[in-house]
């Protein structure tokens, strides 16, 4: 078989090639790493008796140039790069595993955990279910709650007014000295009724000034707690959500001396409708604005109360 030696014009490394096969391709000198043209320099024939075994650089370099050694020992080292790679990931991946797995929960302590979450939303809906209007909306408890039928006296030693309000209700009240208007609420058991009664000072000054224009007016002219009571509306209807008033208003004498009252209806604040009673007093003195509010089916059950309060409030 020919023997086909090619020199590197670079380095003039003599390269010996299995075949002529190889000839005409551009490779890189592995002396030098610079890449050239393979050329025949001289073929010649061996003798049989004495054939020479190429050297090691010399095979090694034929090896590296067949088209489908090149390929195999690419795809080896990149193999070889992508496994050294991998090998960090798999044993981190292995590591969070293992963490992991230590990190489970015991199975009763997830059965335990699982029967206290339940427990505590049960609680949750039997409290929201008993509280009828207030976190009820559709006043499910409405039923069981008894309108009041005694009432005690309020009579706080600093303040403007003083009146009955039901026997049991929590009590709460303030100002009256400092410049503060007087201020009460009472509140039922259930935290589903309220009633709010509280001093305006713009109110005082606005009632003062129409009192004394009405004097001497003929008696078809509006007093001036009807123009209060329209002015407390926006005031309310800011306050309120959905505040919607019922009808026109009523008015009438009380122990304030005229007095209007409106009835309304808003949301509470998880979306439930409630029913109240707005009510204005005014006198040469004072202006208090009244708020009673229930749950919508409530309302006809607590309107006595209500009326038993509006009719007791008197001026101090």
């Amino acid at each position: 078989m020919p023997e086909v030696i090619a020199t590197c014009p670079h380095c003039q490394k003599k390269l010996k090639l299995k075949s002529e096969k190889m000839l005409g391709k551009k490779v890189n000198c592995r002396n030098c790493d610079t890449p050239f043209v393979l050329k025949a320099e001289s073929s010649q024939k061996t003798k049989s008796s004495r054939k020479r075994q190429p050297s090691a650089s010399e095979s090694d370099f034929d090896d590296a140039y067949d088209s489908s050694q090149i390929r195999a020992r690419r795809l080896r080292k990149r193999k070889g790069s992508s496994s050294t790679k991998s090998k960090p990931q798999e044993s981190s991946k292995k590591k969070t595993a293992s963490k992991e797995g230590d990190a489970k929960l015991p199975l009763p302590l997830l059965i335990g955990g699982s029967i206290l979450g339940m427990a505590i939303m049960a609680g949750l809906g039997y409290f929201v279910y008993s509280k009828g209007s207030t976190l009820n909306p559709g006043g499910a408890a409405n039923n069981n709650v008894v309108a009041p039928a005694k009432f005690v006296k309020f009579e706080p030693e600093v303040g403007d007014f003083g009146c009955e309000y039901p026997e049991g209700w929590t009590e709460k009240s303030g100002g009256g000295q400092g410049g503060v208007q007087s201020w009460a609420k009472f509140i039922s058991p259930d935290e589903s009724t309220t009633i709010s009664i509280r001093g305006n000072m713009t109110g005082s000054a606005l009632g003062g000034a129409g009192l004394a224009m009405n004097q001497g007016a003929d008696d078809d002219i509006e007093p001036p707690v009807v123009d209060i009571h329209r002015l407390m509306k926006r005031k309310f209807s800011d306050d309120y959500s959905n505040y919607e008033e019922i009808g026109n208003f009523q008015l009438f004498k009380s122990k304030m001396g005229d007095t209007c009252s409106s009835i309304f209806t808003t949301k509470s604040f998880l979306g439930g409708k409630q029913k109240g009673l707005r009510v204005t007093f005014l006198t040469g003195r004072v202006q208090f604005n009244l708020i009673c509010l229930c749950d919508e089916g409530l309302f006809d059950k607590m309107r006595p109360a209500f009326d038993q309060v509006v009719q007791t409030i008197h001026e101090k």
